[in-house]
């Protein structure tokens, strides 16, 4: 069994493993066994290089990036970063189509069945947001409409993490304890969340069912009900209802003695004010250290134009103090009318700004991860380029503070790997919000988080 959600953080050991599993099937030549030409780059082979050995046929992008994998073209000479990122978002997406290549139109029919495919399945979630992106960024906006994407993943640098509601949470680690029948958790835990959301599910099938259960033991009908997400999360919401009036009931004067709440209700008030502090963040992250990971916030928009106070902040994210106040009268120029800046998040804010935006050209930008094509810093460059006229303020992203301790061990985020055009497009005025169009692009479980929340809404249409 293969995870290939997070085959690319293995890439070069998941391909020859790919390759040990197809090659006997098909009894091909490995290079030619995989039909990447519909996962990598569509259409015929125009990089000239001499043919295969094995096979006579000459490799295009798709082949030479098995070729690699396998140690036939070097191993120095890998695949890049890109393509495995393209890669995953395809396999995740399409499957892993097999040819046999009996004549010489089997890998030009399979590519072009896999471009068709691609063009059948792009879905658009949030029409009004794409007309926006055409206004403010018409390059930005073509690139989006040709290849946007988004998929769960491995929490990763370059990569999103958005927030889910605390009732998504609590049904995610409801399902994990479930699916890993963690007895021991399950007893010594029984005020946990996920346990009395458990509870509360098993209370609710009908009686057979809950008495064939016993114990830690599941039934088949306890986990076909768990997967029920849109139950679980009308479910987990009444749980907490009922906790959270059960407090406000016992209030005097408007105020709650935190002395009189058990360990369980500090827990759940706890919970619920992150929740509410960090509602709906979709946040770019740029490192990981361990299961932890920080970013900034890419849907909290703090002003649409800067002052001069503020041009000074955000330049000494990169410079020293007295060549911040050199450049803001530069940054004025560039930025002072249409620059787009955001609220990263609570930590280090007084540390300056941060510059993200898709330019590796810039002299000074660092790419946030390899293949990501995402990059930080430049700022000095990013302001020539503007008052230049070569380039847009609206082609950056401007932000203050950063958001840490990111982890999706607790289910209080989920991981997305995608396209870059949605990380860099702006969070200014949109008819949809981000975080609704990221996990609607993500489908499964996402899709259906975003879809009960927008109906507790009435400022969207």
């Amino acid at each position: 069994k293969i995870d290939f959600t997070s085959m690319a953080r293995t890439a070069f050991s998941g391909c020859r493993l790919l390759l040990a599993l197809v090659q006997p099937i098909t009894n091909l030549h490995a290079t030619h066994a995989l039909s990447l030409g519909s996962f990598l780059n569509v259409g015929k082979c125009t990089y000239g290089r001499p043919p295969c050995a094995t096979c006579g046929r000459t490799p295009c992008t798709s082949h030479l990036a098995v070729m690699r994998a396998s140690g036939e073209e070097g191993s120095t000479t890998g695949p890049r970063p890109e393509e495995w990122r393209e890669f995953r978002q395809r396999l995740i997406s399409q499957g892993l189509p097999l040819t046999t290549f009996a004549d010489g139109d089997g890998e030009e029919a399979a590519e072009k069945a896999g471009a068709g495919r691609e063009l059948e399945d792009r879905k658009s979630v949030a029409p009004a947001n794409e007309q926006l992106l055409a206004q403010q960024n018409a390059k930005l906006f073509e690139e989006y409409l040709n290849g946007v994407w988004a998929h769960p993943s491995p929490l990763e640098a370059g990569g999103l993490a958005c927030r889910l509601p605390l009732q998504a949470q609590l049904t995610e680690q409801m399902r994990q304890l479930t699916r890993n029948d963690d007895e021991e958790f399950y007893v010594s835990r029984q005020d946990a969340w996920a346990v009395r959301l458990r509870k509360m599910l098993l209370r609710e099938l009908p009686t057979s069912a809950e008495a064939n259960s016993g114990g830690n033991g599941t039934t088949k009908l306890e986990r076909t009900w768990t997967e029920n997400t849109a139950y679980c999360f009308r479910l987990a919401d009444r749980l907490l209802i009922e906790c959270l009036e059960g407090v406000a009931a016992r209030a005097r004067d408007g105020r709650i003695d935190a002395r009189s709440l058990k360990p369980h209700e500090s827990e759940l008030i706890e919970l619920y004010q992150k929740a509410q502090h960090e509602w709906q963040q979709v946040v770019l992250v740029l490192s990981t250290d361990g299961n932890k990971a920080e970013g900034v916030a890419l849907n909290r928009p703090l002003s649409r134009g800067v002052d001069k106070q503020l041009a000074q902040l955000l330049l000494s994210g990169e410079l020293p103090p007295d060549e911040a106040v050199a450049a803001s009268n530069d940054f004025m120029d560039a930025f002072g009318r249409e620059g787009a800046v955001y609220v990263g998040g609570p930590a280090q804010q007084r540390e300056g700004g941060l510059l993200v935006h898709g330019f590796g050209q810039l002299e000074g930008a660092i790419e946030v991860s390899p293949g990501t094509r995402l990059y930080r810093g430049g700022a000095l460059a990013a302001i020539r380029a503007v008052n230049l006229g070569e380039l847009s303020p609206l082609d950056f992203r401007w932000f203050v503070g950063k958001q840490t301790g990111i982890s999706t061990a607790e289910a209080e985020w989920s991981a997305v790997a995608c396209a870059r055009s949605l990380a860099l497009k702006q969070c200014l005025g949109l008819p949809k919000p981000l975080w609704h169009e990221v996990l609607e692009l993500c489908g499964g479980d996402l899709a259906v988080w975003s879809q009960i929340e927008l109906l507790k809404r009435t400022d969207i249409e």
